[in-house]
């Protein structure tokens, strides 16, 4: 289900299919002539900050190692892993608990 008011939602479908029919009364030509006119859109993100973590040697070892197999740095799969679990997190709606059984450590 979409977060948009619905009167949002008919507005957005309107444009796009007026988006839709104009594309389609151009030629594959046109449209190319355009395409190779457009200079890319940057959107600028914000700056990223710094954050220190205490990790476990061995959890490090191991992020290392998947991160490794992925093709990616440690750092990129920890912020990767991090803004996945902050989405699940808001889509549940659900507060975020606290509750640390530090016992399992050794």
């Amino acid at each position: 289900m979409s977060t948009l008011p619905k009167r949002i939602r008919k507005r957005l479908q309107k444009e796009a299919n007026e988006w839709d029919a104009a594309i389609a009364a151009e030629s594959p030509e046109q449209v190319q002539k355009l395409l190779d006119k457009a200079e890319p859109f940057k959107v600028p993100r914000p700056a990223r900050q710094p954050v220190s973590l205490r990790l476990d040697p061995f959890d490090i070892s191991m992020l290392k190692r998947m991160a490794r197999n992925k093709g990616i740095s440690h750092t990129q799969l920890i912020s990767i892993w991090l803004h996945e679990k902050i989405e699940q997190e808001k889509k549940l709606d659900v507060p975020v608990s606290f509750d640390i059984d530090h016992s399992k450590r050794g």
